[in-house]
Protein backbone atom coordinates (compact mmCIF):
# COMPACT_ATOMS: atom_id res chain seq x y z
CA UNK A 1 0.00 0.00 0.00
CA UNK A 2 1.12 3.74 -0.67
CA UNK A 3 -0.09 5.61 1.52
CA UNK A 4 -0.74 9.54 0.65
CA UNK A 5 -0.48 12.44 3.02
CA UNK A 6 -1.52 15.82 1.02
CA UNK A 7 -0.22 18.16 3.98
CA UNK A 8 -1.33 21.46 3.12
CA UNK A 9 0.39 22.89 6.25
CA UNK A 10 -3.54 23.29 8.14
CA UNK A 11 -5.42 21.24 10.11
CA UNK A 12 -8.57 22.74 9.40
CA UNK A 13 -8.25 26.04 10.23
CA UNK A 14 -5.42 26.06 12.95
CA UNK A 15 -1.66 26.03 11.29
CA UNK A 16 0.27 22.28 11.53
CA UNK A 17 3.19 24.58 13.10
CA UNK A 18 1.26 25.18 16.32
CA UNK A 19 -0.26 21.66 16.62
CA UNK A 20 2.67 19.44 16.13
CA UNK A 21 6.31 19.78 17.32
CA UNK A 22 7.50 18.24 14.38
CA UNK A 23 5.85 19.44 11.01
CA UNK A 24 7.75 17.11 9.29
CA UNK A 25 5.20 14.48 8.37
CA UNK A 26 7.47 12.31 6.42
CA UNK A 27 9.53 11.87 9.69
CA UNK A 28 6.31 11.03 11.77
CA UNK A 29 5.63 8.15 9.18
CA UNK A 30 9.16 6.76 9.56
CA UNK A 31 9.07 6.64 13.56
CA UNK A 32 6.63 3.98 13.01
CA UNK A 33 8.60 2.14 10.87
CA UNK A 34 7.60 3.30 7.62
CA UNK A 35 9.77 3.59 4.25
CA UNK A 36 8.35 7.42 3.44
CA UNK A 37 9.25 10.27 1.45
CA UNK A 38 7.85 14.12 1.36
CA UNK A 39 7.71 15.51 -2.36
CA UNK A 40 6.78 19.73 -3.24
CA UNK A 41 3.15 19.02 -3.95
CA UNK A 42 3.39 22.00 -6.10
CA UNK A 43 4.99 20.41 -8.83
CA UNK A 44 2.90 17.86 -10.96
CA UNK A 45 6.62 16.29 -12.52
CA UNK A 46 7.79 15.62 -8.89
CA UNK A 47 4.82 14.34 -7.59
CA UNK A 48 4.92 12.24 -10.13
CA UNK A 49 8.18 10.79 -10.13
CA UNK A 50 8.03 10.20 -6.47
CA UNK A 51 4.06 8.36 -6.77
CA UNK A 52 6.09 6.35 -9.38
CA UNK A 53 9.15 5.69 -7.53
CA UNK A 54 7.62 4.86 -4.42
CA UNK A 55 4.31 2.56 -6.04
CA UNK A 56 7.52 0.67 -7.58
CA UNK A 57 8.42 0.06 -4.18
CA UNK A 58 5.67 -1.71 -3.32
CA UNK A 59 5.27 -3.68 -5.94
CA UNK A 60 8.67 -4.73 -5.68
CA UNK A 61 8.64 -5.48 -1.90
CA UNK A 62 5.03 -6.33 -0.71
CA UNK A 63 5.62 -3.54 1.93
CA UNK A 64 4.13 -0.20 2.15
CA UNK A 65 5.41 3.30 1.50
CA UNK A 66 4.28 6.81 2.22
CA UNK A 67 4.57 9.89 0.59
CA UNK A 68 4.10 13.36 1.93
CA UNK A 69 2.69 15.73 -0.75
CA UNK A 70 3.50 19.44 0.49
CA UNK A 71 1.25 21.31 -0.74
CA UNK A 72 -1.19 24.20 0.23
CA UNK A 73 -4.84 24.61 -0.15
CA UNK A 74 -6.60 27.81 -1.81
CA UNK A 75 -9.92 27.54 -0.47
CA UNK A 76 -11.28 27.53 2.62
CA UNK A 77 -11.42 24.44 4.73
CA UNK A 78 -15.21 24.02 3.53
CA UNK A 79 -18.47 26.50 3.21
CA UNK A 80 -18.79 26.97 7.38
CA UNK A 81 -15.04 28.06 7.35
CA UNK A 82 -15.29 31.89 7.31
CA UNK A 83 -11.26 31.36 6.49
CA UNK A 84 -9.79 34.43 8.81
CA UNK A 85 -7.37 32.43 10.44
CA UNK A 86 -4.65 33.05 7.17
CA UNK A 87 -3.57 36.42 5.81
CA UNK A 88 -4.79 37.28 2.17
CA UNK A 89 -0.87 37.82 1.21
CA UNK A 90 -0.28 34.26 2.48
CA UNK A 91 -2.91 32.84 0.03
CA UNK A 92 -1.84 35.30 -2.74
CA UNK A 93 1.95 34.48 -1.87
CA UNK A 94 0.88 30.75 -3.02
CA UNK A 95 -1.33 31.30 -5.57
CA UNK A 96 2.12 32.39 -7.62
CA UNK A 97 3.14 28.59 -7.03
CA UNK A 98 -0.26 27.27 -8.45
CA UNK A 99 0.83 24.16 -9.44
CA UNK A 100 -1.61 24.05 -12.57
CA UNK A 101 -0.77 27.00 -13.75
CA UNK A 102 2.83 26.15 -13.34
CA UNK A 103 2.48 22.55 -15.31
CA UNK A 104 1.09 24.31 -18.31
CA UNK A 105 3.93 26.89 -18.29
CA UNK A 106 6.28 24.05 -17.86
CA UNK A 107 4.65 22.81 -21.12
CA UNK A 108 4.46 25.64 -23.54
CA UNK A 109 7.93 26.33 -22.38
CA UNK A 110 8.76 22.94 -23.88
CA UNK A 111 6.35 23.43 -26.92
CA UNK A 112 4.08 20.70 -26.00
CA UNK A 113 0.81 23.21 -25.64
CA UNK A 114 -0.92 25.25 -27.59
CA UNK A 115 -3.92 27.43 -27.05
CA UNK A 116 -5.71 25.36 -29.10
CA UNK A 117 -4.26 22.49 -27.91
CA UNK A 118 -5.76 23.76 -24.36
CA UNK A 119 -9.44 24.84 -25.72
CA UNK A 120 -9.53 20.90 -27.23
CA UNK A 121 -8.87 19.58 -24.46
CA UNK A 122 -10.91 21.86 -21.65
CA UNK A 123 -13.78 20.80 -24.40
CA UNK A 124 -13.41 16.91 -23.88
CA UNK A 125 -12.77 17.39 -20.32
CA UNK A 126 -16.05 19.34 -20.35
CA UNK A 127 -17.97 16.85 -22.26
CA UNK A 128 -16.46 13.78 -19.64
CA UNK A 129 -17.66 15.89 -16.71
CA UNK A 130 -21.05 16.47 -18.32
CA UNK A 131 -21.76 12.48 -19.63
CA UNK A 132 -20.15 11.39 -15.83
CA UNK A 133 -22.88 13.72 -13.61
CA UNK A 134 -25.78 12.63 -16.24
CA UNK A 135 -24.85 9.00 -15.40
CA UNK A 136 -24.65 9.53 -11.78
CA UNK A 137 -27.85 11.64 -11.78
CA UNK A 138 -29.51 8.59 -14.02
CA UNK A 139 -28.52 5.66 -11.59
CA UNK A 140 -30.69 4.41 -8.66
CA UNK A 141 -30.23 5.80 -5.15
CA UNK A 142 -28.43 3.62 -2.82
CA UNK A 143 -31.15 1.84 -0.52
CA UNK A 144 -31.23 3.37 3.21
CA UNK A 145 -30.58 0.08 5.03
CA UNK A 146 -27.57 -0.02 3.16
CA UNK A 147 -25.90 3.61 4.41
CA UNK A 148 -24.12 2.21 7.05
CA UNK A 149 -22.74 -0.81 5.36
CA UNK A 150 -18.84 -0.97 5.97
CA UNK A 151 -18.74 1.90 8.31
CA UNK A 152 -17.40 -0.30 11.22
CA UNK A 153 -16.42 -3.40 11.74
CA UNK A 154 -18.52 -6.03 13.18
CA UNK A 155 -18.29 -6.64 16.75
CA UNK A 156 -16.55 -9.87 18.01
CA UNK A 157 -18.87 -12.34 19.15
Amino acid sequence: MLFLCENNLYAMGTPVAQELANTDIRARAESYGLAADAVDGMDVVAVEEAASRLAGEVRATGGPRFLELRTYRFRAHSMADPDLYRTKEEIEQWKERDPIVLFERRLRDASLLTDEHLAALETEIAAELDEAVAVAEAGPWEPVEDLTNDVTAPRPG
